[in-house]
């Protein structure tokens, strides 16, 4: 700012002194061409008079000046000559006057010329961008101020020194080849790595070009040079961006093809959609296929095309989220299994945008399918197993309406027999038979039951009922171990839905699992049933079987029902895992506790069932 501030102060000061020395210089030659008889052309010294004050700058000052030394010259010519004006004199003042005219003129142009190259230069100063000259020699000859920005240096500091003093480079390109390149073609463009005044590296974008003279020779160098440091810097976090995006939707496309689950977007209700690649491959379609809800539609399964128009009218109603699993019907015949959520993503003024996963679920639901025919054949092994076990009390259950039987068909022969035979009472005594027959028949029908091997035929059942079946069945069993059996059956009797061999096996392995627990037990053995209805499962029947025994410490509670984990010594481990599954696949669920009282809670809840049709 000083630097600025002082010189015109300093151009004022010099002025002055060109100004006076111009009026004695003017003076001197006045006098002498006036005053003296020297016939030689005095007058032309006007000339360095003219020449002084063009220094100046001054257009004016030197046009007034060049007026006034050709006055002072005529003047001067008349005070010196009579009226006999020889044509030597004449030719001298024409001589003088001339060369003061030529000055001016010359002066004159030159200073429009120096203003002319100071307004350019002016305008090179105010550029942003670096400005620098040099010449052959690699010595700066013009240093704007947006040099001294870039590189820290002042001008007064820069000019004259050599360009690689100033700015330093860390460029791959070498000196010797960009000098080559300019005398080659007469201009260079690249990136250079220059270091500034305090150290710091820039990276900076420069343009430069070769100027020659009028002989066509090499005289200097002018480049231009801006700061892309920052664009640099831009370029390559977009870049590392870049590589990141591309790495991370390569992990997608990976994961996706892993896990078999493509994407989806929509915008709804103009229809436009989106599919990933894996998409494509789960519905089976090239590429250029235009993703559509038609192309969906084309590819449901005929049994599950309403399933896929119900989520897609749900969509365009403005549904949040998106939840549905159905088939998809390949053209070689093949069936898919499918998984779609979706949610809505974005609302605006012309519609909302879906983004969905597409998940393959074929292989799972083939290993459900499988898992649930494994666990079908291991409960069935298990039911099996366990009438093994209930052979005495199934044997009893059967022989004791057969010894009825009997008992009834000996009194109604008797009654028969008679001189008077007693046909009412002979009647009664078959009446009973066909009553104690019936009760075989349907005890065997349970056995067989629950010894076929099938598929679950879910049917509306009555839980009390069910409950006091199976205490029928197991009672002998239950009396062998000393049990009491208590039943608290709730009125009215909740209603399930349910395989109805599968709900007895699961309550005869509870309640021959509590026998067997109070087989140690030197006090009461106590056996409580009871149904009713859920307190913290809302519209859910709960079954508790609940013993007397020693209890479920801690940790074998955390693995009660977990296959092939038992307390027995000659325990499979798999009654209460496939109590579980059973309970599981009716959509309930069973869990075990430890009352204050002692002894073992089990319980589980299965869904009410309110339709009331087709009860067995």
């Amino acid at each position: 700012m000083e630097t600025f501030q002082s010189a015109p102060r300093a151009v004022r000061h010099d002025s002055r002194i060109v100004w006076m020395l111009a009026a004695a210089i003017a003076l001197v030659v006045f006098l002498i061409d006036a005053l003296t008889p020297l016939d030689i052309a005095i007058a032309v010294l006007y000339v360095v008079v003219v020449l002084l004050v063009a220094s100046t700058g001054n257009r004016t000052a030197t046009v007034t000046t060049a007026w006034g030394c050709v006055i002072l010259t005529l003047v001067g010519f008349v005070l010196s000559h009579d009226e006999n004006v020889s044509g030597g004199a004449l030719a001298r003042c024409a001589v003088s006057l001339l060369a003061i005219g030529t000055t001016a003129i010359l002066s004159l142009r030159n200073q429009a010329t120096t203003t002319k190259m100071q307004e350019q230069l002016e305008l090179l100063n105010l550029a942003h961008d670096a400005i620098v000259a040099h010449d052959m020699n690699d010595r700066i000859t013009f240093w704007n101020r947006g040099a001294e920005a870039l590189y820290g240096y002042s001008a007064r500091e820069a000019i004259g020194q050599p360009i690689d003093r100033m700015t330093q480079s860390n460029s791959p390109v070498p000196h010797a080849q960009i000098r080559a390149e300019l005398l080659r073609s007469g201009r260079w463009d690249g990136e250079i790595t220059r270091v500034r005044h305090d150290g710091g590296e820039i990276v900076i974008a420069s343009r430069a070009a070769l100027l020659r003279d009028a002989k066509g020779m090499p005289r200097a160098v002018l480049a231009t040079s801006n700061d892309i440091t920052q664009r640099k810097r831009m370029e390559a976090e977009l870049q590392r961006q870049r590589d990141a995006l591309k790495r991370s939707e390569a992990f997608l496309l990976d994961a996706q093809q892993l896990s078999r689950t493509g994407s989806i977007a929509t915008r709804l209700p103009a229809g436009t959609m989106w599919w990933s690649d894996e998409a494509y491959r789960i519905f089976d379609y090239p590429r250029d296929v235009e993703p559509s809800i038609d192309a969906i539609l084309t590819r449901a399964h005929p049994d599950d095309i309403g399933i896929v128009r119900g989520a897609h009218e749900a969509a365009l109603n403005g549904a949040v989220e998106i939840d549905v699993e159905h088939r998809l019907l390949l053209p070689d015949g093949s069936i898919k299994h499918v998984h779609f959520v979706a949610h809505r993503a974005s609302t605006e003024a012309d519609g909302d945008e879906y983004v969905g996963a597409l998940m393959d679920v074929t292989e799972t639901k083939l290993a459900q399918e499988a898992l649930a025919r494994s666990t079908a054949e291991l409960a069935h092994v298990t039911r099996v197993t366990m009438l093994g076990e209930l052979a005495a009390s199934i044997a009893h259950e059967v022989t004791q309406p057969m010894a009825a039987i009997v008992t009834s068909g000996d009194a109604g022969l008797r009654w028969l027999n008679r001189a008077q035979p007693e046909i009412a009472e002979a009647q009664q005594s078959i009446a009973q038979m066909i009553r104690d027959a019936r009760r075989a028949s349907e005890v065997i029908a349970r056995i067989r039951a629950m010894a076929r091997k099938r598929d679950s035929q879910p049917a509306t059942l009555d839980v009390n009922e069910i409950v006091g079946e199976t205490i029928e069945l197991v009672r002998r069993e239950l009396g062998r171990h000393r049990v009491d059996v208590r039943s608290e059956l709730a009125t009215p009797s909740p209603t399930v839905r349910c395989d109805r061999v599968q709900l007895q096996q699961v309550l005869i392995n509870l309640m021959m699992n509590a026998a067997q627990a109070m087989s140690n037990v030197n006090g009461p053995r106590v056996l409580r049933i009871a149904t009713g209805e859920s307190d913290s499962d809302q519209g859910y029947a709960q079954i508790t079987v609940q013993d007397s025994g020693t209890g479920i410490s801690e940790d074998n509670a955390r693995r009660l029902f977990d296959a092939f984990f038992t307390t027995k010594a000659e325990g499979m481990g798999m009654g209460l895992s496939i109590c579980r599954s059973i309970i599981e696949a009716h959509g309930g669920r069973i869990w075990a506790e430890s009352p204050d009282e002692g002894g073992a809670r089990l319980r589980f809840v299965l869904p009410e069932n309110e339709g009331g049709d087709d009860e067995h």
